[in-house]
């Protein structure tokens, strides 16, 4: 049996000697890092800087957008360097009791723009402030009511009007021209509030010729006559178709220039004159309706089928705009209408009836001179005549224009 020897038992090789162990080299450290974050910082710092200063601008730039430049005034007013509302608020505070002064010769009054229907937009005035120069004084910006400016103007020339006297010498009168007046403020109201005065533009109105006395010892029927505002006696004479001396006789009158509102008359006349047809100028056709104006009268007739039905005195054109002769008809009816021309302007002008371009019959409440030649051409009439005149009248009906 065969034995494992000593000799032939596999010798192990002797291990070799351990290498030693080789590190990875170590990583340089990057010193760049702690520069690029502190940069970082820094930068977002500087942008964010720079967009709250951009910020800041915009705000200044706003507000200084907003103020008004330095020096500015309104009518007078500082609102120098302030904010537009600011200054909105200070121009209402100042400008809300403002005057204007009219004046006719020597005859002046102080009336509040607000009472002649004049107001003052002061949002649009703070605007007009901020976009004007350094240093400038500028105009409000104004708003008008015409229809209150005519109702104010109406009550107003009871101060400026003065009525005329017949005497020797005689007295001419004068009267507020209200239309014109009117026109003047719609076409140009800040040049006519630009210095603070409306100068007044008047009517002259000759006096009454002086007619002969009659007796004091009247024995025939009587009318009581209650004056009105605007009337005098020339007026008043031709209403009831009597001389002037008669009434005044009558009425133990010594100065024809002191009549009142209120003042009752003793006139020598049945009730309001009424011309007979024999007095009144033929109508143009004796079928239909058909209505006549005497400029020499200073009265208006309606006919219907040739007979006389109604007259009164009315107010025509004055010589500088007369009222046209000839024969038209009505061709528009309106029961309120506003009126202009070159020089003039009215709102709303009650029962107007046109007969020829711009000629008209229609109510007038801003006189009450009827009998004497007033208008710009027009038939002016009293409302409530013109009233049964517009419903009376229809599209169509002729009318006659005589002197």
């Amino acid at each position: 049996m065969y034995q494992e020897t000593q000799l032939h038992r596999p010798i192990s090789p002797k291990p070799a000697a351990a290498r030693p162990q080789q590190r990875p080299p170590a990583r340089k450290q990057k010193r760049w890092l702690p520069y690029a974050v502190v940069g970082g910082v820094l930068a977002g710092g500087a942008a964010m800087l720079a967009c709250a200063l951009t910020l800041l601008l915009i705000v200044v730039l706003a507000d200084r957008a907003n103020r008004i430049p330095d020096g500015v005034t309104v009518a007078g007013i500082d609102v120098s360097g302030q904010q537009i509302e600011a200054a909105q608020r200070q121009l209402q505070q100042s400008l809300s009791g403002a005057t204007v002064t009219l004046a006719d010769n020597n005859r002046t009054q102080s009336v509040r723009l607000s009472d002649l229907g004049i107001g003052v937009d002061y949002a649009a005035s703070a605007e007009r402030a901020q976009q004007a120069a350094p240093g400038s004084n500028v105009m409000p910006v104004y708003q008008i009511d015409l229809v209150q400016t005519q109702s104010a103007l109406v009550n107003l020339s009871e101060h400026f009007n003065i009525e005329p006297v017949w005497g020797n010498p005689p007295q001419m009168g004068r009267a507020l021209e209200i239309p014109v007046l009117l026109e003047r403020l719609r076409s140009n109201l800040e040049g006519e509030l630009a210095d603070g005065v409306i100068e007044l533009p008047m009517i002259v109105i000759e006096p009454p010729e002086p007619e002969a006395l009659t007796t004091a010892n009247y024995n025939g029927p009587t009318t009581i006559h209650v004056v009105e505002k605007g009337q005098e006696l020339g007026l008043i004479s031709k209403q009831y178709n009597v001389p002037i001396a008669a009434i005044v006789s009558l009425n133990g009158i010594t100065n024809p220039d002191l009549l009142y509102v209120g003042q009752e008359l003793i006139i020598p006349a049945a009730g309001v004159y009424v011309p007979s047809a024999a007095e009144a100028p033929p109508p143009p056709t004796s079928s239909g309706k058909a209505i006549v104006v005497s400029v020499g009268t200073q009265r208006i007739y309606a006919y219907e089928n040739g007979q006389l039905v109604r007259s009164h005195l009315v107010s025509t054109g004055l010589p500088k705009t007369p009222t046209l002769l000839g024969d038209y008809s009505i061709y528009v009816k309106h029961v309120a209408t506003d009126m202009r021309g070159p020089d003039y302007f009215l709102p709303q002008v009650p029962y107007t009836m046109y007969y020829h371009r711009g000629y008209g019959i229609h109510g007038t409440y801003w006189h009450n001179a009827f009998g004497r030649p007033m208008s710009h051409g027009c038939v002016n009439l009293p409302v409530h005549e013109a009233e049964w005149f517009f419903n009376w009248a229809q599209v169509g009906t002729p009318v006659r224009v005589v002197a």
